[in-house]
C-alpha cells in the first residue's frame, strides 16, 4: 500500500500546484498531510480486507488501456453527498474523479460516475432502484457498471429483510456478465455507529474488498481532527470527512493494484443471510412489469413534489399519487409472486394521510408519515413466502384520511 500512497500524494500535490481538479481546493490540507505517518496508518487501518483482487485489477487494466469505465455508487445520504460543501466534494464524486486521473487515460476522461445515493433509505430500497438508477444510467458500450461501491452500513438498522436485500444487491452486481468489482464501504456516524460487523460477513463470504471509516478515520476524531472538523452533524461527514473517505477507498484500490493477483473472479456461490430476494422486479408507475397487472384506481396522478436530489434527480421518477379529493378506489396489483415490498413517501403535514396495504384481503400494513419525516421513501415488507402464488394487492387510503394525499413510490416483487 505504501507505494500507492506515494503515488496518491504525488498526484494530489501536482493537482494543487496546477490548480486543477473539480472539488480539490477544499480538501488540499488532507492531501498535504497524506505523507504523514499517522495518516498513512488511517488509510492502512481502513482496509478491512482486500478480498479477491482479480476483478478490480482487471478494471484497472482496462481503465489504463483507455476503455470506458463506469464507477457506480449506491447508498444513503452520505453517498448522495450530504454534509459536503458542494456535490463535487462528496466521496463518490471525488473517488471517481481521482480514480480516472490515477488509472484512466486522457486525464481520466474515460472514467464515468453513476451515483445512486438517496438519503434516508436502506439497501431494501437500493435493491428496488438498482436497475433503474444504476444500470439504466450507464453509457458504457456494455451498459453495465465496472466498479460498484455499496454504502448502506449506517442506513440498514431496522431494515425489514434482515440484510437479505443487501446480500441480494451484492449478488445482483457480482452476477453481471461483465464481472464488475464490488466494494463494500462502511461509513460511520458521529457516535461511532455502523453495521459493519454484520455486513462484513457478506464481504468475507464473497471475497469483496471492504473499507471501513470506523476502523480507519474515526479513531482520529478527537485526536488529529475535532468532531466538528470531521462531522457536519450527527450523521454526515464534512467535506474533509468526505475527502478522507475517498482517500481510504483509493488507498484500498491502490493496494489491490500493487498486490499479486489472488482469490477468484467467479460469481458468488452460497448465501450468508439469504439469496431469496435476488431477481426482484420493481413496479413503477408508467412502466409495464412482466408478470403483474396494475390498476391505478385513485392513485392515478404523479406526485411532482416527490424527493429529488443532485445525483439521481427525481427518485424513482413517476409514482402512484392519491391527491386530496381523488376517488376512493385502491391501487391494485395482481400477479404470481412470493415476496412484496412497498416503498412510500413518508411525508410530514396535516394534508398527508395514511394507507392500508391489503394482500389477498388481509391488511398487512398501515403506513404513513409523521412529524419527524421529511418525504423520504420508506419501505415496508408485506409478503415474504418461499413459493410463488397468485396474489392481489390493494393499497387504499384509510377511512379517516381518504380525503388526504398519499404517494406510493414503487413496489418490489420476487416471482
Amino acid at each position: 500500500m505504501k507505494s500507492f500512497l506515494k503515488k496518491l500524494f504525488s498526484l494530489a500535490l501536482a493537482l494543487m500546484l496546477a490548480g486543477t481538479g473539480a472539488g480539490m481546493a477544499e480538501v488540499k490540507p488532507m492531501y498535504a498531510r497524506g505523507s504523514e505517518d499517522w495518516y498513512q496508518k488511517v488509510l492502512e487501518r481502513s482496509l478491512v480486507s482486500l478480498g479477491s483482487n482479480l476483478r478490480l485489477k482487471n478494471v484497472i487494466a482496462r481503465a489504463r488501456a483507455g476503455e470506458e469505465i463506469t464507477i457506480a455508487t449506491i447508498g444513503g445520504s452520505i453517498t448522495e453527498g450530504a454534509g459536503a460543501a458542494r456535490y463535487q466534494d462528496c466521496w463518490a464524486y471525488l473517488t471517481a474523479e481521482r480514480f480516472g486521473r490515477i488509472f484512466g487515460t486522457n486525464w481520466g476522461k474515460n472514467v464515468k460516475l453513476v451515483n445512486a445515493g438517496v438519503g434516508g433509505t436502506p439497501s431494501t430500497f437500493g435493491l428496488m432502484r438498482y436497475q433503474r438508477d444504476v444500470v439504466e444510467r450507464v453509457t458504457d458500450p456494455d451498459g453495465l457498471p465496472d466498479i460498484v461501491i455499496i454504502e448502506f452500513s449506517v442506513n440498514d438498522w431496522g431494515e425489514p429483510t434482515g440484510h437479505r436485500c443487501f446480500e441480494a444487491l451484492v449478488r445482483t452486481a457480482l452476477s453481471q456478465p461483465n464481472e464488475p468489482a464490488v466494494i463494500l464501504l462502511f461509513a460511520v456516524f458521529k457516535n461511532g455507529f455502523n453495521l459493519q460487523d454484520e455486513l462484513r460477513r457478506i464481504g468475507d463470504a464473497y471475497g469483496l474488498p471492504m473499507v471501513s471509516i470506523r476502523d480507519g478515520a474515526f479513531p482520529e476524531v478527537g485526536n488529529h481532527w475535532t468532531a466538528e472538523e470531521f462531522f457536519y452533524d450527527d450523521y454526515h461527514p464534512t467535506s474533509l470527512g468526505h475527502a478522507v473517505m475517498s482517500d481510504c477507498l483509493l488507498a484500498a484500490i491502490g493496494a489491490a493494484d500493487d498486490a499479486e493477483p489472488s482469490g477468484s473472479d467467479a460469481a458468488p456461490a452460497g448465501p450468508v443471510f439469504g439469496a431469496d430476494w435476488v431477481g426482484l422486479r420493481t413496479v413503477y408507475a408508467g412502466r409495464e412489469t412482466e408478470g403483474v397487472t396494475v390498476s391505478r384506481g385513485g392513485f392515478a396522478h404523479d406526485d411532482r413534489s416527490s424527493y429529488a436530489n443532485m445525483p439521481v434527480g427525481r427518485v424513482c421518477g413517476e409514482n402512484f399519487f392519491h391527491d386530496a379529493g381523488d376517488p376512493d378506489d385502491p391501487l391494485t396489483v395482481t400477479g404470481k409472486f412470493r415476496k412484496l415490498l412497498v416503498a412510500f413517501k413518508a411525508a410530514r403535514g396535516d394534508d398527508w394521510g395514511r394507507a392500508e396495504i391489503v394482500v389477498d384481503g388481509k391488511v398487512r400494513a398501515v403506513v404513513g408519515g409523521g412529524s419527524d419525516k421529511w418525504g423520504q421513501s420508506e419501505v415496508v415488507l408485506c409478503l415474504d413466502e418461499a413459493d410463488a402464488e397468485e396474489h392481489t394487492v390493494e393499497i387504499r387510503m384509510t377511512e379517516a384520511t381518504k380525503d388526504k394525499k398519499f404517494t406510493i413510490t414503487c413496489l418490489g416483487i420476487v416471482p
